[in-house]
């Protein structure tokens, strides 16, 4: 009897064969969903609530600020604890955080601080979720299906970034913010259900106290000409784009006039144009190497946010932000994936903490200064300027060409937080 062959299309959806990835994968979705719903309403609703630029940006400072000061500790205390009991705990606080969120909108306390405030707290427990969601993908996937399932990952935070928007818009004109609180409450029990179904065995670790585990990292991170290449480049690319979540509100309802159904549509189309690079992200990591994927992302971002600035149809501004999409997500990968590659691996789980540190740290910080500027100088001024700065910075880097890990290309698969790849077995 001939061996059955897998076609390719069987292979990439072969780890919804296995009920805990399925179950987690369906979870996450409908979580991933509910996260984006709330990233759009929010915005929006504080620009309505503020007309100042500052005001509307310190909401992305808030949800990233917590993972500057938590992902390490977050990352060193993944190591030393039962993942699966964490991340239950992790959820229902969100869901109870949210549950509350709901009640103030209801009684009608909702106002520009309780968003901020509460953009920290949802900040916070996804801050202390992120390290140990990255660590748990091998031990819920055999090893032969980890490709197809880190893939398929990133198609969901991806995919759940197109549809999110869409279906955001339309519960916030037909329901109102608080109906978009309820469903990402809800999703996070999504997630509980998954979770508490999985049935994970407590990895062992070798006994270390916290504060010697913790430095330990970060003496090992310091050492390293590679990895400190890489958080070069991730401060090079965040610290500029980061404008777009900071002012895009404030762009939106005051420079280009629109309403919140044509806000909306700007982020489903950058959410399209990340599920459309995904696609094609493999061939481009196939024929470019590392730095050139992160020079021409970043060039492909800045030029767009240039043009972006000068222009004011409704049409090209979507275009323009389909293009973004596709450069945020090449770029994102590409550094993530940089991450996991340069990261040893008995201290990789704080590599990839300390990575997430620097991504959403200099997110939050710079999110703050463009906000800032924007009081100073205006939204369209700091877009440009941004734009400019982004092609300018990237274009002095490519000079200084990183070392390129050894690693087949078919692990190179689109992400859009630092993932886990399986080890490679030695022969």
């Amino acid at each position: 009897m001939k061996p059955t062959i897998q076609s390719p299309l069987n292979s990439s959806f072969a780890p919804f064969k296995e009920k805990i990835f399925r179950s987690l994968w369906i979870g996450s979705f409908i979580s991933n969903i509910g996260t984006w719903m709330q990233n759009i309403g929010v915005s929006w609703v504080a620009a309505t609530m503020s007309a100042s630029p500052l005001m509307i940006a310190l909401i992305p400072v808030a949800a990233s600020f917590p993972a500057l000061v938590c992902s390490y500790p977050a990352g060193v205390i993944s190591d030393y604890t039962d993942r699966r009991k964490w991340l239950i705990y992790l959820q229902l606080f969100l869901f109870v955080a949210l549950a509350i969120l709901s009640v103030l909108t209801q009684i009608h306390l909702l106002n520009i601080t309780v968003l901020i405030v509460f953009s920290f707290i949802v900040g916070l427990g996804s801050a202390f979720s992120v390290p140990v969601w990255q660590a748990i993908t091998p031990e819920i996937v055999s090893a032969d299906n980890m490709k197809e399932a880190i893939a398929l990952n990133g198609v969901n935070f991806n995919l759940a970034r197109a549809v999110g928007p869409a279906l955001g818009g339309v519960l916030l004109v037909y329901g109102g913010i608080q109906s978009i609180f309820l469903f990402n409450a809800v999703s996070f029990l999504a997630l509980v259900v998954g979770l508490y179904n999985w049935h994970n065995v407590r990895m062992a670790v070798k006994p270390q106290p916290f504060k010697s585990a913790f430095t330990e990292g970060l003496k090992a991170v310091s050492r390293s000409a590679n990895f400190k290449s890489l958080l070069l480049r991730t401060v090079s690319f965040t610290c500029f784009v980061s404008v777009i979540f900071a002012i895009l509100p404030h762009l939106s309802k005051y420079e280009w006039h629109q309403s919140s159904k044509a806000y909306t549509g700007l982020w489903v189309s950058l959410g399209i144009g990340a599920l459309t690079g995904s696609l094609f992200y493999k061939n481009v990591t196939t024929f470019f190497l590392s730095y050139k994927v992160v020079w021409g992302s970043c060039t492909l971002v800045g030029l767009s946010m240039i043009i972006l600035s000068q222009i004011n149809s409704v049409l090209i501004i979507d275009i323009l932000m389909f293009i973004i999409g596709i450069g945020w997500i090449w770029a994102t990968s590409t550094l993530n994936i940089l991450a996991q590659l340069y990261s040893p691996k008995e201290l990789k789980g704080r590599f990839l903490a300390t990575n997430v540190t620097v991504f959403q740290g200099s997110l939050a910080l710079s999110s703050a200064f463009w906000g800032y500027l924007s009081l100073k100088t205006g939204s369209i001024a700091v877009l440009t300027v941004s734009g400019i700065a982004m092609v300018l910075f990237s274009a002095i880097l490519v000079f200084f060409p990183m070392e390129e890990p050894s690693s087949e290309p078919a692990a190179w698969v689109a992400c859009s937080a630092p993932i886990l790849l399986p080890e490679q077995k030695s022969a």
